[in-house]
């Protein structure tokens, strides 16, 4: 890596540290790039070398957040084994997304917040829905089995998975990634003996 390089992903780092630590006192409409400059100690013109504006820095912190937690579910389900049963896979699953959830907590509890942009919560759930979609395509026997349409299915899932989030975040994460999963199994164990 080149120094150029290896000093404008410093650079970035900081922009993107700073800005979240703004965010976590004042709601993101109200802040402004010069709040962003004056915490960051940097000029405006060394911010718009690496952003348009804050929806463009939020946009990317967002992104490389979604881009990550895809990462950690596919290197997942690269290892499933044709052995393994499905629910087994999906356990497996809730357990790589919670570690990941405990992982980037105080991110996302800014971003859950008052102060984060509207509609985090609908880009969060495409997300993981994109994620658990590609999933579910790959079992056959799954597919072939359900009985509701999949966006359905989907949003079911991936609605009851963020709440599930949220209020473990809200909790200020009082349960071991394990813990949680473990109590995401059994709430479904619970509506499927209903």
């Amino acid at each position: 890596m080149s120094v150029y390089t290896e000093k404008n992903r410093k650079t970035k780092q900081l922009i993107q540290k700073s800005f979240m630590e703004i965010l976590e006192s004042k709601s993101f409409e109200s802040i402004t790039i010069g709040d962003i400059t004056k915490t960051a100690q940097i000029n405006r013109g060394t911010f718009y070398l690496h952003y348009q504006d804050k929806f463009d820095l939020l946009d990317q912190i967002e992104q490389q957040l979604f881009e990550d937690l895809g990462q950690h579910i596919d290197e997942l389900q690269s290892r499933y084994s044709s052995t393994q049963t499905f629910e087994k896979e999906q356990e497996q699953l809730a357990a790589t997304l919670f570690s990941f959830i405990e992982i980037h907590a105080p991110m996302l509890k800014i971003f859950l917040s008052d102060h984060g942009r509207a509609g985090f919560h609908i880009r969060f759930k495409n997300a993981v829905s994109t994620k658990v979609r590609f999933n579910l395509e790959k079992n056959e026997s799954f597919t072939a089995n359900l009985k509701v349409p999949m966006e359905y299915f989907l949003s079911f899932i991936t609605s009851a998975f963020l709440g599930l989030i949220e209020q473990w975040v809200q909790n200020g994460l009082d349960k071991t990634p394990q813990e949680m999963t473990a109590l995401y199994i059994d709430i479904i164990l619970f509506i499927k003996k209903r």
